[in-house]
Parts: structure tokens; sequence; C-alpha cells
């Protein structure tokens, strides 16, 4: 076995489990735990994601007799049993460390609300509770980031990879394989890409679409009877956007503040504060209210922590954007600075 590639559609998480399965084989060359120290020191995120890794499988020791992890574990090995895996090194060790990681986490009490699963073959759901997110690694070497509030059903086989988006936003990254599409059904729509990088935001209202990497294709099928369906073609950097009257706009966009929530923050630049809001709501169960029309027009730019009602309301106290008028632990009030 080798090294992990490093390349840049692969996430924290699956890296670390290629590093991971090759140290505990005990075949690392000299140059290649060089280079593991190196990646380990690049960011602070590749150190956070190995020591989680194996933090659980340390755990996973004491309850490997446990009937769930125990039934993760056999579902991985039938899963990668007799192929090399892309993503995982090429070792089934590494493809269990990641399925004990999921189990383990889901089982440890204070386990981190950002946690790795294992998608066996087949189909399966998943969402996410308010403020949380979650990686879904999938058996053909793509992954899925769900955003606050989502859920997927996903189908990956030897015939398809489907994913039904059926609310909230989440972030792709598509392993190339031109034999099957990857397919993401959301709103009335269909996003069709081939080795991929992009997002997803299922929001009925502004439904849209950002492309990080590679080609995506997006359609929806006409109302009017024989005609043909609606299609647009995306280019890297680009962000289409179905509003509620069903015209589509395809423009250039700031991907780097549209998927920031995917390391906890929220980047916003000259956004009216009652946009603002309705995003920062969506990541807590404390709700923020604005009283007067005028303080919603407010613009903000800043980047804040997601789900961090609090202190983003001190933000706009201190800056003179706003006032508290309530605050009862569950819904503060703003309206214009006296």
């Amino acid at each position: 076995m080798t090294a992990p590639r490093l390349d840049l559609a692969q996430t924290p998480e699956k890296i670390a489990a290629e590093w991971f399965g090759l140290r505990r084989s005990g075949a690392m060359s000299a140059d290649e735990a060089r280079a593991f120290e190196a990646w380990l020191a690049a960011d602070p995120e590749h150190r956070a994601a190995y020591d989680n890794l194996e933090h659980y499988w340390q755990i996973a020791a004491a309850t490997r007799d446990d009937p769930e992890v125990l039934a993760i574990r056999d579902a991985a090995a039938r899963t990668w049993r007799g192929r090399r895996l892309a993503v995982f090194g090429g070792t089934i060790a590494a493809a269990l460390a990641v399925a004990v990681f999921a189990g383990v986490s889901s089982l440890v009490p204070g386990a981190p609300d950002r946690i790795a699963d294992v998608l066996v073959p087949g189909q399966q759901s998943f969402h996410t509770a308010v403020g949380q997110t979650q990686t879904v690694m999938l058996p053909d070497g793509s992954a899925v980031t769900l955003d606050t509030d989502t859920r997927i059903r996903a189908r990956i086989d030897g015939a398809e990879r489907r994913i039904v988006l059926e609310r909230g936003r989440a972030f792709f990254r598509v392993a190339h394989d031109r034999s099957r599409p990857f397919r993401v059904l959301a709103a009335g729509r269909t996003v069709t890409a081939l080795g991929t990088v992009f997002e997803v935001d299922a929001d009925p209202r502004h439904f849209q679409v950002t492309l990080l990497e590679g080609r995506v294709r997006v359609e929806a099928p006409s109302k009017i009877l024989a005609a043909k369906p609606q299609t647009a073609e995306l280019t890297p950097g680009s962000q289409l956007v179905a509003s509620e009257d069903k015209r589509w706009s395809v423009s250039e966009a700031d991907v780097k503040r549209e998927t920031s929530w995917i390391d906890g923050r929220l980047a916003f630049d000259n956004d009216p504060l009652g946009q603002v809001v309705e995003e920062m709501n969506r990541y807590s169960d404390k709700k923020i209210v604005i009283r007067d029309p005028a303080v919603a027009r407010a613009p903000v730019l800043g980047v804040f922590k997601a789900g961090d009602v609090d202190g983003f309301v001190r933000a706009v106290v201190a800056y003179h954007l706003a006032t508290v008028v309530r605050d009862d632990g569950q819904q503060v009030e703003l309206t214009a600075p006296s």
C-alpha cells in the first residue's frame, strides 16, 4: 500500500483514514512518515481529523464486542472485500477505521456534532438536527456534507448514484465514474455531475447550485406537454439561482463565502440584516426576530460562528445596527437603536 494521494477534492477525514490505515499496516516508509507529519502540520483541521479517528479507534477497542460496532464492521468488510479502494488507499483496515469511527461516534456520549458515516451499497437516509453538520462517505469514493436541518436519501449501487435532497443544503465531492453519472434530485430539479465539487441548496424560495470544480447540468421538466425541459450547464465559480417564480439566473459566485458553513462559519458581504438573521436562525433553536423593517435593511459585513446567536447579537448591538428589546432565552427581539 502507498501514501494517500492528496487530492483537494478529498475531505480531511477521508485523507486521515488513509493515513490511519497505512500506519496500522506497518508498511509506512520513512519518506511516507515524513509526508504524514507534513500533512498533519499543514492545517489544524488535519490534526483534528486524525486525532478524532485515532481516539474513536481506541474507544472501539473497549467496545469491539458491541453488536452495533460488529454490524458496522461486518457491513464494511462485505462492501470492500476483494476491491482496491482508491479513496482508502487500497486497504480494508482503513475502511473499517472509518466505519468504527462512525459507529462509535453514535455510541459515545458527548461525541462531536460533525461525524463521518459510511454508506454501504443500497439505499439509506441521513439527516442532521438544527446546528449539526454531518459528512457521509459513499462507497464509490464520493462524500456528502449535510448542513443544518438537512435530510437526504442516498442510493449507490452498480447501476446508479442518486441522492435525493429532501430539504436543507448539502456539499458534494463526487468521485469520477463516467459509467454512472452522479445525480442529485432536489425541489423538482435534477443536478447531474461527473467528477465534480458542488453545493445544492434546496430552499424552495431560492433553490441554488454553486459549482466549485468540474461540470454540472441542472434540469427541470417542463409543465407544458411535449415541451423541452429547462436546462443549464455551470462552469467552475458559477451559481444558478431559481426563484419562486421559476426564473433561472446564472452568475459568478463567491464560492468561499457560499461554502463557509462547512467550517462552521457564516460569511456575509453587505447582505441585509434581515437576510443574515434568517441564515443565522437556521443553526439555532434560539431565534432572532427583527421588529423594525428599517433595521432589517441594514447592511452586514462580517464572519460569524454558525449557531452563536448571542455572539452575533452582541456584534449587531456593538455596531449600533440594532438594540435588544427582549431576550427570554428562546427568542431575542431587535429594533432600531435609540
